[in-house]
């Protein structure tokens, strides 16, 4: 791997960081500072999807209702390639204790995670989310 690679890799790790670390803050301005403005997100709660960056933004009041400041909002597995212009990123997350409905996460749960980013301006934005659980049945 180039070291252009490497320095481009080690630039969205820490924005995918500091955009985990603004979740566990509940800081709404830093969730959304590295976001494109027509991004796309499919959620694990309804709706199906959401497009543009306001619609993001309101699905923050459902989680927030649930996940409390400074709990779990962790990457636990962080696996990313990066080209030269757009990148994807998968991982597996831990959030909780009590950051959902469901009785049975109130000690936490994982999810997946999906980032699509492109570079716009010199800078990485993400530009697509999609949090999953697997199918119960």
């Amino acid at each position: 791997m180039s070291q252009q690679a490497n320095a481009e890799e080690g630039r969205i790790k820490a924005l995918l960081e500091a955009w985990a670390e603004a979740v566990r803050r509940h800081d709404i301005g830093a969730i959304l500072a590295h976001h494109d403005p027509e991004m796309v997100m499919f959620d694990l709660p309804p709706p199906l999807q959401c497009k543009g960056i306001e619609e993001y933004k309101k699905t923050w009041d459902l989680f927030f209702r649930y996940h409390k400041p400074g709990a779990a909002f962790d990457f636990e597995e962080l696996n990313f390639t990066a080209g030269r212009d757009v990148a994807f990123m998968a991982a597996i997350m831990r959030c909780g204790p009590d950051s959902s409905s469901n009785p049975a996460d109130k000690d936490g749960f994982l999810f997946r995670l999906t980032v699509g980013l492109r570079k716009v301006d010199g800078n990485w934005r993400i530009a697509h989310e999609h949090h999953s659980v697997p199918a119960t049945d």
